[in-house]
């Protein structure tokens, strides 16, 4: 046992970040690690109190490399979907909202929610926190998850539906909405519209084309129904419906 680690540990993140430090002088392209262990949280006068917690760390190329793949980095959306699937595996759903946190980059850190609780937190690897690992690559994107009580959550009945017989539509929609405003908030209010299927988040925009305090948000959204053939008259009207929603909700604005 080194001198490092004679202590109990409070969190995963700075073996993860060691680890991808120590990978990182011997593989240039894609690193993605994980670990399942426990930690030891402070108590007051009392024993620490141990948790079981899973954690990863991903950073470098998206693709593999080739000449047919560009230079495209993974980001905190790869580090969010790879949650994303886990939960759904699950049966779990959850909710990412901002949140501060002195290791993790300001506006791209989130905490996890699932059932009004708080269970873990992404978010991208605070440039300062990669160089104290001796860490070159960026983005470096982290997660922590309290394990147990993610599964607290688990193994409610999965629900099943039939293959679309009948195919979809998909439209995109742009708003300009309050820098503060958490994605999950709009992704929330279209995905609960009845011939809405799903709904991706693929880009979101800060500069000098949106207003000082705001945002642009761009979902891609597919409308289908298991029973018929949608007409393009009833997705333009459900789109509208929607858009209607949000100004009244959340004040959100069409982007020109």
């Amino acid at each position: 046992m080194t001198l490092e680690q004679e202590y109990l540990r409070t969190s995963l993140r700075p073996g993860l970040l060691a680890a991808f430090s120590a990978n990182e002088r011997h593989e240039h392209n894609s690193i993605r690690l994980f670990e399942v262990g426990k930690v030891y949280l402070p108590r007051e006068n009392d024993l620490p109190e141990e948790r079981e917690m899973l954690a990863g760390v991903l950073g470098g190329s998206r693709f593999d490399r080739s000449w047919l793949s560009g230079e495209d980095m993974l980001d905190f959306f790869d580090t969010k979907g790879v949650l994303e699937t886990v939960f759904s595996r699950l049966g779990v759903t959850a909710s990412f909202e901002p949140v501060e946190d002195q290791t993790l980059v300001p506006g791209r850190t989130a905490e996890i929610i699932v059932n009004g609780q708080k269970v873990g937190v992404l978010g991208e690897v605070h440039p300062r926190t990669a160089g104290a690992f001796d860490i070159a690559s960026q983005p470096v994107n982290l997660f922590e998850v309290d394990l147990e009580k993610l599964l607290s959550f688990a193994g409610a009945a999965l629900r099943y539906q039939p293959i679309p017989r009948f195919p979809g539509i998909v439209r995109d929609l742009a708003l300009v909405v309050d820098a503060g405003l958490a994605a999950s908030k709009v992704q929330d209010i279209i995905q609960s519209f009845p011939l809405v299927s799903q709904v991706t988040l693929f880009d979101v925009y800060r500069g000098d084309q949106v207003p000082r305090g705001k945002k642009s948000l761009a979902f891609s959204i597919r409308y289908q129904s298991l029973q018929r053939t949608l007409t393009d008259e009833e997705v333009d009207h459900m789109q509208q419906e929607i858009v209607e929603r949000l100004q009244q909700d959340l004040g959100a604005t069409l982007r020109a």
